[in-house]
């Protein structure tokens, strides 16, 4: 079944970045989030975000450069192994 909904422009870009990183197209992650909201496994009518915010001295502060470096990792090596590069993704999804 085909849908609309509208999404603030900055929202779609962030989708369409993190879904085109990981390889995924908006359509995928929608009905991903949407199943797992169904089936109780994401809590209905929540208005602030569970994700904190790392301060100085917090542990977790130390740990995003990290994650971050992870990732770059991870994009290197699908283009590397001739996977496609990021243009490529989005390009494809956009189809």
């Amino acid at each position: 079944m085909k849908t609309s909904i509208d999404l603030p422009d900055e929202l779609y870009r962030r989708i369409k970045s993190k879904s085109a990183l990981e390889g995924r197209a908006v359509r995928e992650v929608a009905t991903a989030l949407f199943t797992a909201w169904v089936e109780d496994r994401i809590p209905a009518g929540e208005s602030s975000s569970p994700v904190k915010i790392a301060s100085e001295g917090d542990d977790r502060a130390d740990g995003w450069l990290d994650d971050w470096k992870a990732l770059s990792t991870r994009i290197s090596a699908r283009t590397r192994d001739g996977g496609p590069s990021l243009v490529d993704q989005l390009r494809t999804d956009r189809r």
